[in-house]
């Protein structure tokens, strides 16, 4: 039984060896006629691996641009703070589409559907306007960083600019910060209190209409106000500031502010400015204003503070009597109404330079404490009306606002009414500018109730909460 076992396992290791020997020599036969086409068989699949990596890298890219594409909604919450502008320049279209077509998108090359963009104002996170979207026809472009990609950095921050091409704007950005609950600005001039709802209540020291900043009408004036877009209106009554007027106020020694001259009465006051909405952005803004005060007639009683001693400055119909500042009348401000055209010029040409045109007149209402000649002792206090002096006002004002990375940043004014006026402020931190107005009289004489000059600095506050 052994014998016959190893007899069998010899048996087996002969035909192994023999298969081996086969398969030996078939390799030789086929590596000798097929060499060349097993080689290019086994390369085939390294070939295939490639070409199928690009197609799936190429299919993953098309995904993706479809995705970006595809964010083609605005927050409408958030619309009015954008800025929209249709692309009128031919040459400016002509090379926007022949970038869109050099990027894949099927667009006719004389195509004449309107071409809009739209542009994010410098914010929080960019100092600078950046492009949202761009669309012509059915095709949209969104987001900064691929519309740069497609239009390249040239054609990119020629259209950002707005300068140098034709176009129309069809939106633009509040001309007055965003409120979130209130907004509050203040200064020696007067302010303002807005709410989120455009309503308000306004301060009102002086009437640069006439050119009397500051306390010179004598008068402080309480209004309610409604701020709404391009909407300004305000409403109210004008309040006689008292006896601190009289004298000069003094800060320190040697350091005084004047005192007024013109008696302050109680008035009616209303104002009101408009965008009138009648040119397209591209050629400038066009607004309306209109300023109106009518002083109620006073009686002893609306002056509280008057003293009637020899030597006051109020006393008046004594100068017979050689009284110390004694004088033959007194005056305050009985009407000032004043309308006015103003002209923004447009971007592309002047931002931020403006031109307002118009006309009023004021009233200047002369009076005496008492009947003239009165001695200094009389305890008669009738009030005893003169003959108005009334004044036509021809209206002129030249004004620059400068707009930098962080918005408006300083601006001057020069207009020409009753007194040359000149205001100019610069805005030292975001919450704190400082304002300068200069009065002088031109070309004549200064009436008894003016300066011949007036200058007046002063702080200004903002708050926005």
């Amino acid at each position: 039984m052994i014998i016959q076992t190893h007899s069998t396992m010899k048996h087996l290791r002969t035909v192994l060896l023999a298969l081996f020997s086969l398969t030996l020599s078939l390799t030789s036969v086929y590596a000798q006629d097929g060499g060349q086409q097993s080689s290019q068989q086994q390369a085939q699949p390294t070939q295939m691996n490639w070409a199928d990596s690009l197609r799936m890298a190429r299919a993953e890219n098309a995904a993706l641009t479809a995705i970006i594409n595809s964010i083609s909604s605005i927050d409408t919450a958030r619309q009015n703070e954008l800025i929209q502008w249709i692309i009128t320049d031919r040459t400016i279209r002509s090379r926007v589409i022949s970038a869109l077509r050099k990027n894949g998108y099927r667009i006719s090359p004389n195509s004449v559907a309107e071409m809009t963009v739209t542009q994010v104002p410098p914010n929080d996170f960019n100092d600078q306007e950046q492009l949202l979207r761009i669309v012509i026809e059915q095709i949209g472009i969104y987001g900064n960083a691929n519309i740069r990609r497609i239009l390249g950095p040239a054609l990119y921050d020629e259209i950002n600019s707005r300068q140098g091409y034709e176009f129309t704007l069809i939106s633009s950005q509040e001309e007055q910060p965003k409120i979130q609950f209130v907004g509050i600005n203040a200064s020696l001039f007067g302010g303002d209190i807005i709410f989120k709802s455009n309503f308000g209540f306004g301060i009102n020291v002086g009437d640069d209409y006439i050119g009397y900043p500051f306390w010179l009408p004598g008068t402080i004036g309480t209004y309610g106000l409604i701020r709404n877009g391009t909407t300004d209106f305000r409403l109210g009554i004008e309040w006689p500031l008292g006896q601190s007027g009289i004298s000069p106020f003094v800060i320190s020694q040697g350091l005084q502010i004047r005192e007024r001259k013109l008696t302050g009465a109680m008035a009616f006051a209303a104002e009101v400015k408009q965008d009138l909405g009648l040119l397209p952005e591209q050629s400038g803004k066009l607004h309306f204003g209109l300023e109106f005060r009518d002083a109620f007639t006073p009686n002893i009683s609306s002056f509280p503070y008057v003293d009637l001693s020899a030597n006051s400055p109020f006393r008046t119909g004594v100068l017979s009597t050689g009284a110390k500042n004694s004088r033959d009348s007194l005056y305050y401000l009985a009407l000032s109404a004043h309308a006015y055209v103003q002209y923004k010029m447009p971007d592309q040409t002047l931002k931020g330079a403006y031109i307002q045109v118009g006309a009023g007149m004021h009233s200047i209402q002369p009076f005496s404490i008492g009947p003239p000649g009165q001695g200094p002792n009389s305890t008669n206090t009738d009030l005893n009306f003169y003959d108005r002096q009334n004044f036509f006002d021809p209206f002129v004002k030249l004004g620059y606002i400068h707009t930098g990375e962080t918005g408006e940043d300083y601006a001057i004014s020069v207009q020409y009414s009753n007194t040359l006026l000149t205001d100019a402020w610069v805005k030292l931190f975001k919450w704190l500018e400082l304002e300068a107005k200069y009065s002088t009289v031109i070309g004549r004489n200064p009436y008894p109730w003016e300066w011949k000059d007036y200058v007046m600095v002063s702080p200004k506050l903002i708050l926005n909460f």
